[in-house]
C-alpha cells in the first residue's frame, strides 16, 4: 500500500505542479491579452467620452452667444472733415440703391460696406455678385 500511495501521491504531485506551471503561463499570456485589449477598449470609449461633452460645451457657448447678441446694440459713426454719418443711414441708403436698380431688399442675404470717407462714399457688395456706390454725406 505504501507503493501505491507514493506512487499516488508523486502522480498528484506531478499533476498539481503540471497544473500549477499551465496557469501561471497562461495566466500572463491572458493578462497580456486583457492589457491589450483593454487599452484599444479604453482608446474606443475614450474618444467617444471626448466627442460628447465637446458637442455640450459647443452648445453651450452658442446658447451665450446667442444670449449676448441680443443684449448687445452697437452703433458705428464714421466722422470725417466735421461730418457724420451713422452706419444704420449708410446700409439703408444701400438698400434704397438697390431697389432703384430693380431688386427687392428681400434677396439680400450678404451685404459687405467698404466707407471711404475721403471720397464721400460707401461701396457695397452685395450677395457677392452686385456692387455699388452711395454717397455718405
Amino acid at each position: 500500500m505504501e507503493k501505491k500511495t507514493t506512487k499516488t501521491v508523486a502522480k498528484e504531485v506531478e499533476k498539481k505542479e503540471t497544473v500549477k506551471a499551465a496557469p501561471a503561463k497562461a495566466e500572463p499570456v491572458k493578462e497580456e491579452e486583457v492589457k491589450k485589449a483593454a487599452p484599444a477598449k479604453a482608446e474606443a470609449k475614450k474618444p467617444a467620452a471626448k466627442k460628447a461633452p465637446a458637442k455640450k460645451a459647443a452648445a453651450k457657448p452658442a446658447a451665450e452667444k446667442a444670449v449676448a447678441k441680443k443684449e448687445v446694440s452697437a452703433s458705428v459713426t464714421v466722422q470725417f472733415g466735421g461730418r457724420e454719418v451713422s452706419m444704420d443711414t449708410v446700409v439703408e441708403n444701400v438698400k434704397k440703391a438697390f431697389e432703384a436698380e430693380g431688386n427687392k431688399v428681400s434677396a439680400i442675404k450678404e451685404l459687405q460696406v467698404y466707407v471711404k470717407p475721403e471720397e464721400y462714399a460707401a461701396y457695397y457688395v452685395i450677395n457677392q455678385k452686385f456692387t455699388g456706390k452711395v454717397n455718405l454725406f
